[in-house]
This record gives structure tokens, sequence and C-alpha cells, in this order.
């Protein structure tokens, strides 16, 4: 019997097929800890590990922050943070958990891209 793959696994791969400017993508838990992630292979890390974890503690910091107004406004999609190199995106998933994405470049079809694989993936588990 073959092995079942997760589906927020299989999500961090499908982003990174989707889009050649994605360069980093990882799901990580409510407290950081990052569950899955990988990065195309041809680039080279522009922050290390230890920056990656600190960046991530603060999208969950701000992605709790908002949570304060979600009643008067929605529930959050998806935030972008600009930078001069790369754009980060953070998507917030279910069980608490979040999809942290850098993409380079500033071509705006990559949130699409994004969100109809999250999309997908939360209707196919």
């Amino acid at each position: 019997m073959a092995q079942e793959v997760d589906p927020e696994g299989r999500l961090v791969s499908m982003i990174l097929e989707a889009n050649k400017n994605i360069r980093y993508a990882c799901i990580c838990d409510s407290d950081g800890k990052i569950l899955w992630n990988s990065r195309r292979n041809d680039i080279q890390s522009l922050i290390s590990l230890e920056d990656t974890k600190a960046s991530l503690k603060m999208a969950l910091e701000n992605w709790k922050k908002r949570d304060n107004i979600t009643a008067k406004i929605g529930k959050g999609k998806y935030s972008i943070v600009g930078y001069e190199k790369l754009k980060r995106v953070t998507v917030p998933m279910r069980n608490n958990h979040l999809l942290y994405v850098h993409v380079e470049g500033d071509k705006p079809e990559y949130i699409g891209d994004i969100m109809k694989i999250v999309d997908w993936v939360a209707e196919h588990p």
C-alpha cells in the first residue's frame, strides 16, 4: 500500500512548482516550528535558517494581532511584506499552521498562484 503524502507537505512542493519566482516555502506550527519546507535548488539562500525562524515568529505574532479585528473585517487570507530583494507572503492555514513563502520579483501573479494551490489542497485533503 502506497504511503499517503500529507496535504500540507504536498502544498509546499506544489507552490515551488507553480511559479519560478518562488524561492522558498515552508509551513510552521503556531510556535514557529518548521513542519515542512523546501527551497528552489537553483538559488542561494538570502537569509540563514536562524533568520528565517525569527521572521516566522514575527509573522506569527502579526497574525495573532490581526485576529483581534477579524470580527469587524473578516478573517485574513494572506499578507505580503515587500523587501528590496524579495516578497514574503504568509497565509494562515488550518490547525493554526502558517504558510510562509519567499518570492523574487514584482510580478503580482504569484499571489494568485499561491492561493489557487492553497484552496485546491484544502478542498482535496
